[in-house]
């Protein structure tokens, strides 16, 4: 039985890892910028957020990979990685 992995190609890699840079800063701006304001989104969500860092960072980032692929579905722009253009090798 032969087992065929799919490896992320390099924009996929890139994409993401844009995507997570973008949460971590989004997550330490916000606990920076709201703390001790009285915004309504953060009085309810703050604490959660300072508790949960991580899991924060990833719902962000997952928000936003997920809004990248339906912006730039074929790849990001000024990528240079190749298109699939339905070519399969022998």
């Amino acid at each position: 039985m032969e087992f065929q992995q799919n490896k992320p190609n390099r924009d996929t890699l890139t994409r993401l890892a844009v995507c997570v840079v973008i949460g971590v800063a989004a997550v330490y701006a916000a606990e920076k910028l709201c703390e001790g304001k009285h915004f309504p989104l953060w009085e309810k969500y703050g604490p959660w957020v300072q508790q949960n860092k991580v899991q924060a960072i990833a719902v962000i980032a997952a928000v936003l990979y997920g809004a990248s692929l339906a912006l730039w579905p074929e790849g990001l722009p000024g990528s240079t990685a190749p298109k699939d253009d339905g070519f399969e090798p022998c």
